[in-house]
């Protein structure tokens, strides 16, 4: 009796243990498919946040969290791409304090490393070159490592370092255009802190390899909010719309054709779209609020001692922003919210495609007019968007829009971009990093309230605002 009351006791023990060994494995399943791990080098691990907030790793932990994501930083000050691939995971007994990928059993990674410690600056050419092509095959070989252990990766492109020169500033640009066509998402950091030379943004670094608080703070905003929730969804990568047609507004009548509203904090930014017309009028707009930038001197605790640095703070002002492209006189104008304008002197209201580039880059504080292509002018000043509309303007202020207009390939990013990025996409290029909305404009229908097609990794929407929009072909 007793063996037989030792038997059960023991059957029931087993059962319970399987059942939390279950249970435990099916929540690690569970945490798995919204777990996140930045895999990078020191800026992904926070280096230079004299907040001690974890730089944008620790802010996108807290941007993602109420969402159900959960951020893991595994990153190490340092790495290059031979580096990081010693720590995917342990060989052997694993190494004391490291942070390995696969340990923490992720569903996505982010794969966050510079140029600057590959090796890139350098007084010889051909070690340059040598280190760039070591860099790219490094990602690429990361990105099929991740992949085959059915992790979804995600890159950083190249951003900046203070020491950096022309001929760095180059290779940037370069590996951000060729990862920028692969078939992996990736986040346009440069974008979001590069001072034009590549270099840091003034007031945005606290020493030459590392951004301070407000320069990891413009790295989150980069990073588009609903990637994941889309990644999450199957939403595929975007590719270019091979669909017929365009999109025409008829009549002149007050409201935006498109709008497009942003949910969560952005600051820099780019707004690309072809339009056609024969007449003057207000062909896009954009909406928010002016930025105040104030400075002050902080100190970062180094290895060596207490650094003191300039940093700025970036809050939003008190002023509407209501700024608008428009064409006058048949000229392309893009009037800022101080009323100061960009004017170009091409003719733009002669019945031709043209594209369209406005791009604002918050750092460094300016924003820039490219028009087919070609850098139309700039002007100083910071903006946080919160609307964006094509085809109008609902602000008074604002021209009225022309009395016939074609428009298509409208797309938003979360980042600024560079001339040969502005090139690219005149080309005919897509550019997919800190990508939120692509819309073709190819809908077959339009109606007043009805969404558009978005072809770019996010759950972000835009809406038609006003009657008379018609699907239209050459």
């Amino acid at each position: 009796m007793k063996r037989f009351r030792t038997l059960v006791v023991w059957m029931v023990s087993l059962v319970v243990a399987t059942a939390v060994l279950m249970a435990q494995e099916a929540g690690k399943t569970n945490g798995r498919a919204r777990r996140i791990a930045i895999f990078g080098s020191s800026v992904a691990n926070g280096t230079g946040d004299e907040l001690g907030k974890e730089g944008y790793t620790g802010r996108l932990r807290a941007l993602l969290a109420p969402r159900g994501w959960e951020v893991l930083n595994q990153s190490r000050g340092g790495d290059t791409t031979t580096r990081l691939a010693e720590r995917f995971e342990p060989v052997g007994e694993p190494a004391p304090n490291t942070r390995y990928l696969m340990p923490v059993d992720p569903g996505y990674a982010v794969i966050a490393l510079s140029l600057g410690n590959e090796g890139i600056k350098t007084n010889m050419k051909a070690e340059a070159e040598r280190v760039y092509q070591q860099y790219i095959a490094g990602i690429k070989a990361m990105v099929e490592r991740v992949r085959a252990r059915n992790i979804v990766p995600i890159v950083t492109l190249v951003y900046t370092r203070d020491d950096f020169g022309t001929r760095e500033y180059e290779y940037v640009q370069r590996a951000n255009l060729e990862v920028n066509a692969w078939d992996v998402p990736s986040v346009n950091l440069l974008g979001a802190i590069d001072d034009g030379y590549g270099r840091w943004a003034r007031g945005f670094y606290p020493d030459a390899l590392h951004p301070n608080a407000a320069g990891h703070e413009e790295m989150l905003h980069a990073f588009v909010p609903s990637l994941f929730d889309a990644l999450a969804a199957g939403k595929p990568m975007p590719t270019k719309s091979n669909a017929n047609g365009f999109a025409r507004v008829r009549n002149a009548a007050p409201g935006s054709p498109w709008t497009f509203d942003v949910q969560d904090t952005m600051r820099s930014f780019a707004v690309s779209f072809r339009v056609r017309t024969q007449g003057d009028g207000t062909v896009a707009s954009m909406g928010g609020r002016t930025l105040n930038a104030s400075r002050e001197w902080r100190q970062y605790k180094q290895r060596n001692g207490m650094l003191e640095f300039e940093a700025y703070t970036l809050t939003p002002s008190g002023t509407r922003l209501d700024a608008s492209v428009a064409l006058q006189g048949g000229r392309w104008v893009y009037t800022s919210a101080n009323g100061n304008a960009i004017v170009a002197g091409r003719n733009g209201a002669d019945g031709q495609w043209h594209h369209v580039v406005l791009t604002h880059y918050v750092a460094r504080g300016e924003t820039l007019l490219y028009v087919d292509g070609q850098l139309v002018g700039s002007l100083p000043e910071r903006v946080q968007p919160d609307r964006f509309s094509l085809g109008g303007s609902s602000s008074s202020a604002a021209p009225r829009r022309p009395a016939q207009a074609d428009y298509e390939e409208w797309f938003i990013f979360r980042a600024g971009l560079t001339h040969d990025e502005v090139k690219a996409l005149h080309d005919g290029k897509l550019l997919q990093a800190s990508l939120e909305l692509y819309a073709p404009l190819a809908d077959e229908r339009f109606a007043k309230g009805q969404t558009v097609a978005n072809r770019a990794q996010s759950m972000s929407v835009a809406r038609v605002g006003i009657d008379g929009i018609v699907h239209a072909q050459d």
